[in-house]
């Protein structure tokens, strides 16, 4: 919108001068003359006091355009900041809550199951410790002089080596006696190696056992809950700046509102004041420069009008009213010229 300066004929004083009136009809029109100019004075002023007005309005409303875009601009860079980051932050830190409470449940049932594990391998050693000294007892058993008949009647007798004879011998036996030889030896010779696995086992599992207590995954939780309270205090700001950038833009947004309805009717109250001035100047011109124009050129004085025109010399005599009528509103000036005030 724009405000231009009025440039009006007359509007700063009216053009008005005093002047010694003659006649009652001078001495009437010179006070209507007074009183135009008068008004177009008061009106004149009013009308630079509306563009002052005006310009002073426009440059609020420039003001209050600006401020509002700023304001806009900025609210929507906080909106989408909550939109971008604070919304996925805060899904994310829920997402993570849940992931870090199922790694801490997996965790605590491993706990568990390498605990029953280990226990597991410590009563098997235990056992196999049993075996170990059963299988020594066994063997020193067989190495008493005192079994050398059983384990002849058995096949197992240590001094013949003839493989074939052994075999006879072996056949002779009882079917569930045909394979005491090779179970009993078994017997005294697999416990040592048994002691030793379940030793491996026992010693691994008390290794994972120390790994796993060292890692603490437990610890995640604090680490996720405070992960949680910095978001949700991150969320919370934004929140908190976009609900004072909203309400900062819709202040902003009614204060434009307002002033581009000021700035209107400022323009419309130019635009009164303008027609005000104009109509004043123009009834000034008409009472101190008045022109007789109601009927033109009369044709008095043309030559080759038509005489026998009998309207003719009624024309005329209107035209010398009319001219005598327009002498009225004028003065002699005292260089003996007529001029209009």
């Amino acid at each position: 919108m724009s405000i231009e300066s009025s440039n009006l004929p007359g509007s700063q004083n009216g053009n008005c001068k005093d002047t010694d009136a003659q006649t009652a009809t001078q001495k009437s029109l010179h006070q209507l003359k007074e009183d135009y100019c008068k008004r177009l004075k008061a009106k004149s002023g009013e009308l630079s006091e509306s563009e002052v007005s005006g310009n002073g309005t426009l440059m609020m409303y420039e003001k209050k355009k600006c401020a509002f875009v700023n304001t806009e601009k900025n609210y929507l860079l906080v909106r989408n900041l909550e939109l971008k980051v604070g919304i996925e932050l805060m899904q994310a830190s829920d997402e993570i809550k849940k992931n870090v409470a199922a790694s801490i449940s997996q965790n605590e049932a491993l706990v568990l199951a390498l605990k029953a594990v280990l226990k597991t391998a410590k009563e098997a050693k235990v056992k196999f410790a049993e075996l170990r000294d059963s299988a020594s007892k066994l063997d020193a058993c067989m190495k008493d002089s005192c079994s050398a008949g059983q384990l002849k009647l058995l096949g197992c007798a240590g001094d013949d080596c003839n493989d074939q004879h052994k075999q006879a011998e072996a056949n002779k036996l009882p079917g569930d006696c045909q394979n005491a030889c090779r179970i009993l030896d078994e017997l005294v010779h697999q416990p040592p190696d048994l002691s030793q696995d379940i030793d491996i086992i026992v010693n691994a599992a008390a290794e994972i056992i120390g790994i796993q207590s060292f890692s603490n995954i437990k610890t995640l939780e604090k680490f996720q809950q405070d992960f949680a309270l910095n978001a949700k205090n991150f969320d919370d700001l934004i929140l908190l700046q976009m609900a004072g950038g909203g309400a900062g833009l819709k202040k902003a947004q009614e204060e434009l509102s307002l002033a581009i309805k000021t700035l209107t009717q400022s323009g419309y109250a130019l635009y009164n004041k303008r027609n005000e001035v104009e109509t004043l100047v123009a009834t000034k011109h008409y009472l101190c420069c008045h022109k007789c124009s109601c009927i033109g050129d009369c044709g008095c004085n043309d030559e080759k009008s038509d005489e026998n025109n009998r309207f003719k010399k009624c024309k005329c005599d209107i035209c010398d009213i009319c001219k005598e009528v327009t002498d009225i509103y004028c003065l002699e000036s005292s260089s003996g010229n007529a001029g209009c005030d």
